[in-house]
């Protein structure tokens, strides 16, 4: 893809600590960032003048990822627990801005750019999991963000109906056994302080659950990993891969990829959805 199409567009990338925004000037990723605010009032004012300057003056479209729970299809935040604000309206950044705005959940954005410049690219069905706190999960096709209905929930899938209580209230998710703050309560260590092959084995194990039911249900072309927990490299990768191959009877085992974008996947694929603008 000619990331020259990309010029004039502007992305956001809201997270826990900071936002950032960016955008690509010949090629070049270029960005800004500032702490995140308390209250949305001062974070919009931020992010209208370093949209403005990153653009040169009016940008041709803004992208927004954010953590939700959100409405992608009005851009309405509700809230999201990381962050204290409530009831946020992003479009009314256009208004201010004079440009489209687009917004997604921050998990299928980041999933946006793997798929469309990173470990995805050249494949139509890509979908994936990001391995933090929680486990995020996305679907591309085509290059666009599917949603079905409402949207895709792969971390919350259920593995285990007499399993761990889950953040949702349910028993028994994939979340529930394999994300960092799971294993953090199981444990009482950060999946960066466990050295342990047998544990990494355990959780290889209920990732490639995850992965083998969505092969069956999506089958898609490449399934691509992100987040923190990819840093355990081999540790984790060696028996996770071990057991997609035995899992997969009905079909084919999936090609699964390590992301390529690392932290710069949330703002690359705010840059891309500004310009191609809402998935499926």
């Amino acid at each position: 893809m000619d990331l020259s199409d990309f010029t004039g567009y502007v992305g956001v990338d809201i997270g826990g600590q900071s936002v950032r925004v960016g955008t690509l000037r010949d090629g070049e990723l270029v960005v800004r960032d500032f702490a995140t605010p308390s209250e949305y009032a001062p974070a919009a004012e931020q992010i209208v003048a370093l949209a403005r300057e990153l653009a040169g003056g009016t940008p041709r479209g803004l992208g927004i990822g954010s953590p939700g729970p959100l409405d992608w299809r009005t851009g309405h935040l509700l809230w999201t627990p990381n962050i204290p604000w409530k009831d946020v309206h992003y479009p009314r950044l256009g208004d201010t801005l004079g440009c489209p705005v687009h917004v997604d959940n921050d998990a299928n954005v980041a999933g946006l750019a793997e798929a469309t410049l990173g470990a995805g690219r050249g494949h139509q069905i890509v979908s994936g999991f990001t391995l933090g706190t929680g486990i995020g999960f996305f679907t591309i096709m085509g290059g666009h963000i599917y949603h079905g209905r409402l949207d895709v929930e792969g971390g919350h899938q259920l593995i285990d109906p007499n399993g761990p209580r889950c953040g949702c209230g349910a028993r028994g998710c994939l979340e529930a056994f394999a994300s960092a703050s799971a294993i953090e309560a199981r444990t009482g260590k950060k999946p960066s302080e466990i050295d342990d092959p047998e544990f990494w084995k355990e959780i290889g194990r209920y990732l490639a659950w995850g992965i083998t039911n969505i092969n069956v249900l999506v089958c898609p072309d490449v399934v691509v990993l992100a987040g923190g927990m990819i840093q355990r490299g081999p540790m984790l990768f060696t028996p996770l891969l071990e057991y997609v191959q035995q899992f997969n009877c009905v079909l084919p085992p999936p090609t699964v990829k390590v992301a390529e974008l690392g932290h710069q996947a949330g703002i690359y694929g705010a840059i891309v959805l500004a310009r191609q603008g809402h998935g499926t």
